[in-house]
């Protein structure tokens, strides 16, 4: 479903997002409270009224290859969390991302 950032909510699934990057850190590896080990790349991403961060994890990371801020793409089948009050839209294996 195509939403607006302004729509999210936690626990959402499958949510398509057409949006800006603003900004996209180094990749960093974190491990889970579990030892479960991942690499991920923060950002932020912005559609025509609201901000958002942006957090692409493991295999879909290789997606942002050629993806700057100021590009365009849409994200494909994410889903939101929630850490410490800030809402995240989460790129994960089943996701992909298309510049436009």
């Amino acid at each position: 479903m195509k939403m607006n950032l302004g729509e999210l909510r936690p626990g959402m699934e499958e949510v398509d997002l057409e949006v800006t990057i603003v900004s996209l850190e180094e990749f960093r590896d974190i491990e889970t409270h579990r030892g479960k080990k991942h690499t991920l790349v923060d950002g932020m991403i912005r559609d025509e009224v609201t901000s958002r961060e942006l957090t692409v994890w493991n295999e879909t990371i290789s997606e942002l290859d050629g993806v700057k801020p100021g590009d365009k793409v849409k994200l494909i089948n994410c889903f939101i969390s929630s850490f410490k009050g800030v809402l995240s839209v989460n790129v994960g294996r089943d996701s992909r991302i298309e510049k436009l």
